[in-house]
């Protein structure tokens, strides 16, 4: 009995040590377990959504695709379904389930390994949200510390619903919402009782049962969940029967995440985390930003398709390489996002002087095509003497990896990704509201954005900031300035200057309305000298050009570099009546709780020039549509200002025109300068894609009028000796003046 006694005692000192033991490590763990109380207002990691001006989506960003819902907008048979298959006591239990652990651990032991598991919904919601996927007893234990706290904390109606909007389905969906969209293309309110069955079954193992992975395990997974729903009375027998029996089908791909103008949303990232100082990935911010989709997609096509014809025009630049090349699988999969353009790779079987023989690439069609060369002769090898192709064995030779597309009679013609790039921008000028951006060709070849990070020299697209800057100073847009040959000193021993004219021809007694529509370099040119460098630099800066310009005359014929939205910005001035405004592209930002973060109050912007200037101006511009250099742009019918540009050797091409409400610009060149082609000026390498444009979105652009200034006045200036007069003549036109200066005659500068 005494011995008795003593193992009595040693046992219950045993046990006593042994709980305070463990007690104080469960105390210890829990000191170390997350705090739960964020789950009251839970935030899900879900994608920022940015919108057009008109609210629909035109972007995602975010790493994990989730789109929570409420509880009560989840189907009740598919709560009741991932019920049945992973918890069927969660509405009994208090976050851990003894009798599931039991149950779990007599059913492994029977079937000799582990097939089912004793944790419920809360676990695995503590193991998603706070813990790694780890099979430790520590790890365990305090999964289920937290489950208990949570149960506590939650109703279980809110738990279930955090599950299905946290926990992962496969194939990139997070939370049953993404997961409907992903495999059936549909919400979750849509979905069937079937289709319901098969994603509950899928957080078991989505690399197992996901459909699209294997169709036959999925089936068998969806069954399993179907007969665990009619085991706990879910559903009827024949339900359950109907639900069975149903085909699924799912969608081809997972829906691409939208994003539309992804050099545009490049830009609103790094404007949102630089100047905002906010990280928008996975934040579920709502960002309402000014594009238009309608005018974004115009804008790619327009920029592209003009690309495509330029590329023509400068010949080819050569095969994709030899399929014998170690290095070809590469350049092919680089090229791979052609095929949204209509273009395929191709293998060249046989090539003589007239015919190219050639097998497609990845297609299912192994019959050979053929390539003739009296419908090839553009592709002429770049930079060439060459006129048109002769020969295709001089370009083309057996195994090389070429690019083919189909014209509209279904016959192959050779084909090749452009090397030139292009961008463009469209705003509004009363609000400075960006409407569409092109940075580049396609956001596939090139990530740099063109219409923002590019500074290029602008030509003649710069003279219209210098005609401004004279009739501020005094001069009037008739009046005329000597256009004769003139050399300059450079300010460098022994080298001089001597600028002509575009056409290398001289052209006397020239007004600056003649010399700004046909462009005249030599006016141009005096006319700086004239009124001084500082002073157009000056006015550069009043019209929102932020780059620095050198000091000397070749800045008024524009050696400068300008980037294309700033270009823009600045021809806004002239239809906005001499007010330049900022370019702004986001208008608000709200947090996943709809508080506003950042919304669009103040916006740069400022009376830059003279309302009588700035609509001089406009009609000077308008004559350079009507019969200068941009007159192209006449096949638009509204009336457009506008002003090509284009650089020496023709290394960029531009051209910005606007409407009363509309400013549109593009630039076309070489990322390496090289030159676009003999005569590939801005009326021949941009302006066609403008046009393309302006004339797709007309209908959607109200017609409006020009402002007008009070202090204009129309008056009649003979044509032939450029003198206001009230005589009678067949040649003449009316031209505006300010008012001020009316009763000046026109000035005649040697």
């Amino acid at each position: 009995m005494r011995i008795f006694k003593i193992i009595i005692l040693i046992c219950f000192t045993v046990f006593f040590v042994s709980s305070l033991s463990f007690l104080f490590y469960i105390y210890k763990l829990s000191s170390e377990l997350p705090s739960i109380r964020e789950l009251k207002n839970y935030s899900y990691k879900t994608p920022t959504i940015i919108y057009d001006r008109k609210g629909r989506v035109i972007g995602e960003l975010g790493k994990e695709r989730r789109y929570p819902v409420s509880f009560d907008n989840i189907p009740d048979y598919l709560k009741k379904a991932v019920i049945a298959v992973e918890d069927s006591r969660f509405y009994e239990h208090g976050g851990v389930d003894f009798l599931g652990i039991l149950r779990a651990f007599v059913n492994n032991l029977k079937a000799g390994r582990v097939v089912e598991g004793g944790s419920t919904l809360t676990q695995q919601l503590v193991k998603v949200i706070y813990l790694t996927p780890e099979r430790k007893l520590k790890r365990k234990v305090k999964e289920a510390i937290l489950a208990y706290k949570i149960d506590n904390y939650l109703s279980k109606d809110k738990i279930l619903e955090i599950y299905l909007n946290e926990v992962y389905f496969g194939r990139g969906a997070y939370g049953v919402e993404a997961a409907a969209r992903n495999y059936f293309g549909k919400s979750v309110s849509e979905l069937t009782l079937s289709e319901a069955a098969l994603i509950a079954g899928l957080p078991k193992a989505p690399g197992i049962y996901a459909p699209h992975i294997s169709l036959q395990k999925s089936l068998i997974r969806r069954d399993h969940v179907l007969y665990r729903m009619y085991e706990e009375g879910f559903l009827t027998e024949n339900q359950y029967e109907q639900a069975k029996s149903e085909p699924v089908k799912i969608v081809e791909s997972i829906p691409v995440k939208i994003q539309y103008a992804p050099y545009f949303i490049d830009l609103l990232k790094s404007y949102v985390k630089d100047l905002l100082n906010l990280d928008v990935y996975d934040k579920g911010y709502k960002i309402y930003t000014t594009l238009d989709i309608d005018f974004q997609s115009v804008a790619e096509k327009a920029v592209t398709d003009n690309l495509f014809e330029l590329s023509k025009r400068q010949g080819y630049f050569g095969v994709v390489g030899n399929f014998n090349d170690p290095d070809i699988k590469e350049k092919m999969e680089k090229l791979k996002y052609l095929e949204a353009y209509g273009l395929k790779l191709a293998k060249v079987v046989s090539a003589d002087r007239t015919v190219v023989n050639f097998n497609l690439i990845d297609s299912n069609n192994s019959e050979m095509q053929k390539l003739e060369l009296t419908r090839n002769r553009w592709a002429k090898p770049f930079d060439s003497s060459m006129r048109i192709l002769d020969d295709f064995r001089k370009i083309i030779r057996e195994d090389d990896i070429i690019l083919v597309s189909k014209d509209s009679k279904g016959e192959y013609l050779l084909s090749q990704e452009p090397k030139a790039e292009s961008a463009l921008v469209s705003m509004v000028p009363q609000t400075g509201e960006i409407l569409s951006m092109v940075g580049g060709f396609d956001y596939n070849k090139s990530m740099f954005n063109r219409a923002v990070q590019a500074r290029r020299q602008v030509g003649s697209l710069f003279k219209p900031i210098v005609y401004t800057a004279a009739l501020e100073s005094g001069m009037n847009i008739n009046s005329q300035i000597l256009d004769a040959p003139v050399i300059m000193d450079t300010g460098e021993d022994g080298k001089y200057w001597k600028p002509e004219n575009f056409e290398q021809e001289f052209y006397g007694f020239t007004t600056l309305r003649q010399a700004l529509t046909k462009s005249r370099n030599i006016v141009t040119i005096k006319v700086a000298e004239k009124i001084g460098i500082n002073k157009i630099i000056d006015y550069a800066k009043k019209f929102g050009i932020t780059t620095d310009l050198q000091r000397d005359l070749s800045i008024s014929i524009g050696s400068g570099a300008v980037s294309l939205i700033e270009m823009v910005s600045a021809f806004s001035v002239f239809p906005n009546l001499g007010e330049y405004v900022e370019p702004v592209f986001i208008k608000s930002i709200e947090d996943a709780n709809g508080e506003t973060l950042y919304q669009l109050k103040e916006q740069k912007r400022y009376r830059a020039i003279k309302p009588e200037t700035a609509q001089i101006m406009t009609d000077t511009l308008i004559n350079v549509v009507e019969n200068g250099t941009g007159r192209k742009a006449k096949f638009i019918k509204r009336y457009i200002g506008g002003k090509t540009g284009t650089t020496n050797d023709y290394k960029d091409a531009w051209f910005v025109g606007f409407l009363p409400n509309l400013a549109v610009g593009v630039w076309t060149g070489f990322d390496d300068f090289q030159s676009l082609g003999r005569l590939e000026t801005g009326a021949r390498a941009s302006l066609p894609a403008w046009i393309e444009y302006v004339d797709t979105i007309l209908p959607q652009i109200d017609f409006e009028v020009f402002n007008t200034s009070d202090n204009v006045t129309y008056v009649k200036v003979d044509s032939e000796t450029n003198q206001i007069t009230e005589s009678i003549t067949d040649d003449f036109e009316f031209i505006p003046f300010d008012m001020v200066n009316i009763n000046e005659e026109s000035k005649q500068i040697n």
